[in-house]
């Protein structure tokens, strides 16, 4: 009885320390201004990235892919030998 006891307060205690200690925010947080520069650079070239291989795009599929799936006829059943019967 002393150890279901232990065991329930143990789990009401890491129960407690898991909860968050501050609330969650849903607002939009613009960084720090000397980031800025850095930010605008890495939409400049991502976007004449996706420009320059547009046209590219549509050869290739994307390396995450993994092949396409094989749909062939499952295998036939195989029978092996019969056992060896060992008469009495």
């Amino acid at each position: 009885m002393l150890s279901k006891r232990i065991a329930l307060s143990v789990a009401l205690i890491a129960a407690l320390a898991a909860l968050p200690l501050t609330p969650a925010q849903a607002r939009w947080h613009r960084g720090f201004p000397l980031f800025w520069p850095f930010v605008a650079g890495a939409a400049v070239v991502g976007t004449a990235a996706a420009i320059a291989t547009a046209p590219f795009r549509p050869f290739y599929r994307p390396y995450y892919y993994g092949p396409p799936a094989a749909y062939y006829p499952p295998p036939p059943y195989y029978y092996g030998p019969r056992p060896y019967y060992y008469g009495y």
